[in-house]
């Protein structure tokens, strides 16, 4: 498992995906709220929760997230998680709703 933190959530119109980046690493990876694990619920993540999660490429989807968890031990590292800024559009809050 690889050890990140939660950069976008979106909840738009049916829709619930987000970008994990993971620890150390500038890029972001994508996840669908089907990549969560059975306990884990999309709608509790927050932007720059630390997640562990598995990473796949194929040559339909690239990139992307499977098994995603929040983190609730220590980095595999023994450090505990890394905190990371989240940034998000401000124009477009998590619920999908504009005020």
């Amino acid at each position: 498992m690889t050890r990140g933190s939660v950069s976008k959530l979106v909840t738009t119109h049916g829709s619930r995906w987000g970008r994990i980046q993971p620890d150390g690493d500038a890029r972001e990876i994508f996840f669908n709220a089907a990549a969560l694990d059975e306990a884990a619920d999309f709608l509790s993540l927050n932007l720059g929760q630390p997640v562990d999660f598995e990473e796949h490429t194929d040559q339909v989807n690239g990139s992307h997230a499977e098994r995603v968890s929040p983190a609730t031990s220590p980095a595999p590292n023994g450090e505990p998680p890394e905190t990371v800024l989240a940034t998000t559009d401000p124009e477009k809050p998590r619920d999908g709703k504009r005020n």
